[in-house]
């Protein structure tokens, strides 16, 4: 056949009318030795392949991939079962990571209230062990025995 170059639209048309001259004798086609590749073994390669092409996933296609290559998954059942168990273990340490952190928490705000309370109360028994505090409430009760020491404290040094 002889190449020929269109470059309009009605070129085309008038190349489509001429008719193919039937002096060159038609060679009968030989099939080719290539082997004829399957759907399924397609399939499989496509999804094994570096290529950026993404196929749709579909459940049709799941399933000839299953029946084409059988073997390998049965081959390869410790590797998804390690894959399981490990996304088991990483959503189990997220749920126990949480609640540990949900404890603490609350431990915290319980240490906070009691530190308040702990305060409150060394507060309240500075305020009454004061020594003007005591005399006060034994003047109130009626004991005149106790009184302000009029005679200065004495200093006592120790020699090591």
């Amino acid at each position: 056949m002889a190449e020929i170059e269109i470059d309009s639209f009605e070129e085309l048309q008038e190349v489509e009318k001429i008719p193919e001259a039937e002096e060159t004798p038609k060679t009968p086609e030989i099939p080719e030795e290539k082997e004829q590749v399957s759907d399924k073994e397609k399939l499989m390669r496509s999804l094994v392949s570096d290529d950026d092409e993404v196929d749709e996933l579909t459940i049709d296609s799941v399933r000839q991939m299953l029946d084409a290559a059988p073997r390998w998954f049965l081959s390869q059942w410790k590797m998804l079962l390690l894959v399981l168990a490990g996304i088991f273990l990483y959503i189990t340490n997220g749920y126990q990571a949480q609640v540990e952190m949900m404890k603490e928490n609350e431990l915290e705000a319980e240490l906070k209230d009691w530190r308040y309370r702990s305060i409150t109360r060394v507060s309240e028994l500075t305020q009454l062990c004061r020594q003007s505090q005591l005399e006060q409430k034994l003047r109130e009760q009626g004991d005149s025995t106790l009184a302000p020491s009029k005679v200065a404290p004495y200093v006592i040094n120790v020699k090591e």
